[in-house]
């Protein structure tokens, strides 16, 4: 059962036929964070590192010869694989309507987090338990809001520069889940100037490890059943599928553009017909006045 403290509402914004196939296929496809629309959102936490890593040297912590490695291991060798998905604690929010529901034509579908089975709490990587799957609410950036992660960055800096080379099997684990605590870090920040979306993230973080030369481990085999590949123009993108409980829709909102709200009963019928109980979920229209 979800480690969530409390049970609540989680929206999820999407074009019609993203509704279509969510509800037909009961998951949601979680992707690569790095193939997210704005790619600065990845970035927020790296005026944090150079500060922690200004302040380890200054202090002597650190050598000044070793500030090339740490930038080395954090800007290139750090970051996870992070597999993500996006949900709102609001159900009719314009902007989420106009930028991931096809211009306010599509829809948003309302989640219970309980029945999701999310994890809320410290995010670590997925060595043990392949379909763990967080849930963390967004924190949106302002002046000076990441000194509250400073402690954070320097003791992963600690870590990867003075112990990384003799670790044993056990710290080795540590060390990765460490590296995942601040790195997954990185993808639930975003500025300020976001906060009215009320984002929450779901995170999927599978142990992928490269070898000495950079190439994939084998080791990677079981990870792999688990991610897909679908293609877009120009690349290759990655993505899992994340299942969900046909109980934990609980409510579907129609965007102000959608063409359905006179055609109720046919949603209805589309429903019970992929085995979701429509008299358990609520259906209502959004009330914004945006054509």
């Amino acid at each position: 059962m979800s480690t969530c403290q409390e049970d609540q509402m989680i929206y999820h914004y999407c074009s019609t036929s993203g509704f279509f196939n969510i509800l037909r296929n009961q998951c949601l496809w979680l992707t690569e964070a790095s193939f997210t629309n704005d790619a600065w959102e990845n970035r927020m936490l790296d005026p944090v590192f150079e500060q922690a890593l200004t302040g380890l040297v200054e202090t002597g912590e650190i050598q000044r010869a070793q500030v090339g490695t740490a930038r080395e291991l954090y800007y290139r060798h750090s970051a996870c694989f992070i597999y993500l998905g996006c949900f709102s604690e609001e159900g009719d929010i314009l902007p989420q309507w106009r930028s991931y529901a096809d211009d306010g034509q599509g829809f948003a579908i309302g989640f219970s987090s309980w029945e999701m089975d999310f994890d809320c709490s410290t995010v670590h990587l997925n060595a043990d338990f392949a379909n763990k799957y967080y849930l963390k609410k967004v924190i949106y950036m302002q002046e000076g809001s990441g000194e509250q992660f400073l402690s954070l960055a320097q003791n992963w800096i600690r870590m990867r520069l003075t112990r990384g080379r003799h670790l044993n099997e056990r710290e080795i684990r540590r060390a990765i889940a460490d590296d995942a605590a601040f790195s997954s870090l990185r993808y639930y920040c975003k500025d300020a100037s976001f906060a009215s979306e009320k984002e929450l993230r779901a995170l999927w973080l599978p142990v992928l490890l490269k070898d000495a030369q950079g190439n994939m481990a084998a080791g990677n085999r079981k990870a792999y059943r688990q991610i897909h590949f679908r293609p877009e123009p120009g690349r290759l993108v990655p993505y899992t599928e994340m299942p969900f409980a046909k109980s934990s829709v609980r409510e579907i909102v129609l965007g102000p553009k959608n063409e359905m709200k006179e055609q109720m009963d046919i949603l209805k019928m589309f429903l019970a017909a992929n085995g979701y109980d429509d008299r358990n979920i609520r259906l209502r229209i959004s009330r914004s006045s945006y054509r």
